[in-house]
């Protein structure tokens, strides 16, 4: 008879590789007088990281005259950043775009 084998799987042992970080700008870039929204103003923008950038579906939470500070999910964590306002554009949510679809004029007329 064979003899039963102890342990016959084990996961494997990788280290947890350290996640980039995004670069965010620093106080004296960003300028005084910072303005939080009420209610978090869905955006896309343009993500620093160390060796690439990426554009993501973000949340403006702050902003000043020169920067945005955005919220963003980043590997299923939340994550934030100061970016430069010319890096952040405004986007529409879908049930914003249904909800503008059904009070335009022309829905209105028929």
């Amino acid at each position: 008879m064979g003899r039963r084998r102890e342990n016959r799987w084990q996961p494997p042992e990788h280290p947890e590789v350290e996640r980039p970080r995004a670069y965010s700008l620093s106080e004296d870039a960003r300028g005084p007088d910072v303005c939080h929204a009420v209610t978090p103003v869905p955006v896309w923008a343009w993500i620093q990281f160390p060796t690439f950038h990426v554009r993501v579906k973000a949340f403006a939470k702050s902003w000043t005259r020169d920067a945005v500070m955005v919220e963003w999910a980043q590997f299923g964590q939340q994550a934030d950043a100061w970016v430069w306002r010319s890096a952040v554009k405004h986007r529409t949510l879908r049930a914003d775009q249904a909800e503008r679809a059904v009070r335009s004029p022309q829905n209105a007329a028929r």
